[in-house]
């Protein structure tokens, strides 16, 4: 996704999940794991995949910063996603996405 709010906004209104798993670095993690439970999936779970600390993570430590505040901000609001497109529900089987 273009971000983590439209990655979450998309999930739910394009593939309509109700359930979420979420894996990714712990500094991204409470973001999205917020995300999601402010835009109302029925069940949130977060896994931290972070391992160790990666060279040059000051730098995404300081972006969550500024993206911590703009996520605020759209969980308020919650604007559509700018990329949408036909639903897709993931219950079903995945020929459905085959030209």
């Amino acid at each position: 996704g273009f971000s983590t709010y439209e990655s979450v906004y998309r999930a739910e209104n394009i593939f309509l999940v109700k359930r979420l798993v979420i894996v990714s670095q712990r500094y991204h993690l409470y973001r999205a794991v917020y995300i999601s439970k402010s835009l109302n999936f029925e069940r949130v779970v977060g896994a931290d995949a972070t391992l160790y600390r990666m060279y040059g993570q000051t730098v995404r430590d300081l972006r969550e910063v500024f993206a911590r505040e703009k996520d605020f901000f759209q969980t308020i609001f919650k604007p559509e996603s700018t990329v949408l497109g036909e639903q897709v529900p993931l219950n079903q089987s995945g020929d459905v996405t085959n030209d």
